[in-house]
């Protein structure tokens, strides 16, 4: 089924095509840099040392890598939405339109206008609701880069748990040059 005339699949705007899939695998991959990694690896020791996972700092960092990295253009494509829904404010209908950069939009224009912005390759990666709230999707791409750096981070902080509960249970070594002289 196409998206009324956009000419992208159901399946595209849910990122389930065998090209938006491999894409979007390809994407995560390249994203996930040997600097990258080692910089969370480190944050995740440093969460586990104060026994909070997955910490706001972690949090933050992973998504500003994110949005620079893999995310589609979503504050540009919704601000030009938003800019052709207001040019059409007292109208009704359905307003397709092809944005730049390969962006488009499919608007339901009236009383409560809704829209969708879709990136190049079919995926949504934004709505606006019928309240007027815009709210991101994310893309296959981001979802595949949220999990991997979720399992190099939750290993990284289970082997830090770990040798933390190691040093812990060690038993206490006497110090050197100390004798005990107990008889």
């Amino acid at each position: 089924m196409q998206i009324a005339g956009l000419g992208f699949s159901e399946a595209a705007k849910w990122g389930e095509t065998p090209e938006i899939q491999r894409s979007a695998q390809k994407t995560a991959e390249k994203a996930m840099t040997d600097g990258f990694v080692s910089q969370i690896q480190e944050m995740a020791k440093k969460d586990a040392q104060k026994g909070v996972y997955m910490s706001e700092d972690f949090v933050q960092y992973r998504l500003s890598y994110m949005k620079r990295t893999v995310s589609p253009n979503r504050t540009q494509s919704v601000a030009r939405a938003m800019m052709a829904m207001q040019r059409a404010a007292n109208q009704y209908g359905t307003l397709l339109m092809k944005l730049l950069d390969g962006y488009s939009m499919e608007a339901h224009l009236g009383m409560h206008p809704t829209a969708e912005v879709y990136a190049p390759n079919g995926e949504m990666i934004a709505a606006q609701t019928t309240g007027g709230q815009w709210i991101e999707l994310h893309t296959e791409a981001e979802e595949k880069f949220m999990g991997e750096s979720t399992m190099v981070y939750l290993d990284a902080y289970r082997a830090a748990r770990a040798e933390i509960k190691a040093v812990a249970q060690a038993p206490a070594q006497p110090a050197a040059g100390t004798m005990d002289v107990r008889a």
